[in-house]
């Protein structure tokens, strides 16, 4: 890759194949060498090379700099009160890693009759949600320094898709007491039951237009070439002043 001052690689890259603990092992390493190379960080934010901004980077920075929030990022409670779920993920998520365990060495896994032993301790608890995190320079100390961080991935060693769980639980959990919302300010659409998020198209143009998410995914410019700069034009748009409509 040519030298360029906006652009670096973090030396060691990992594969980081999908639904691995390397993805979560790979986020953290990022977050150190940011933190470590960049002086003036002030935020974070994890996206894909299927993930396109829907605002301009001046809005986006904007509102980072005024929020009152440590950090954006999906996130559900799995290893508390059944009866207190909103959202039904949170019974898939709740077997996953707690009821289960992945064979070594395989990427299939068998129940288990008993609650897997677990690092969560002293009101600290179990969380879940993305990969799609938004963390302020605060949040990014935490995500590196956490003690509960060398416990955690050794329990999702043995957990099928174990890299779902690693952000949230370490953002949720210990010291600094972090101010997160529960958004990861990602326009994901999801049709159906499917485990996979639909490609955004030009259908989407109406949710996304009236949308306050950072990015949009899944692009694929395969099926939609122009995406780039329709979208770059409706971000734009989302900058300029509306006109005062009179009352008739």
């Amino acid at each position: 890759m040519r030298a360029s001052s906006s652009v670096a690689l973090v030396p060691g890259p990992l594969p980081c194949p999908w639904g691995r603990l390397s993805r979560a092992i790979a986020t953290r390493k990022s977050l150190d060498w940011l933190r470590a190379n960049v002086p003036s960080l002030s935020w974070a934010l994890v996206i894909s090379g299927q993930d396109y901004p829907v605002r301009t980077m001046a809005s986006i920075e904007s509102e980072l700099a005024t929020t009152p929030y440590d950090a954006f990022l999906r996130h559900f409670r799995l290893d508390g009160d059944p009866a207190e779920d909103v959202h039904p993920w949170q019974t898939t998520g709740r077997q996953r890693y707690l009821y289960r365990r992945r064979l070594p060495g395989s990427a299939r896994s068998f129940p288990l009759p008993l609650r897997r032993p677990n690092p969560f301790r002293d009101g600290s608890g179990l969380y879940a949600g993305g990969n799609w995190l938004n963390l302020s320079a605060r949040a990014v100390d935490k995500m590196v320094d956490s003690p509960l961080n060398e416990p955690m991935l050794r329990y999702l060693r043995n957990a099928p898709l174990p890299d779902e769980a690693w952000a949230a639980t370490i953002a949720l959990n210990g010291e600094p007491e972090l101010k997160v919302m529960n958004d990861r300010r990602r326009y994901i659409r999801w049709p159906g039951r499917s485990q996979h998020p639909a490609t955004v198209g030009p259908d989407d143009l109406p949710a996304l237009a009236a949308c306050t998410d950072f990015f949009a995914r899944k692009l694929d410019l395969t099926a939609w070439p122009e995406a780039c700069d329709v979208l770059d034009d409706l971000a734009e748009a989302k900058d300029r002043p509306r006109p005062l409509v009179s009352p008739a």
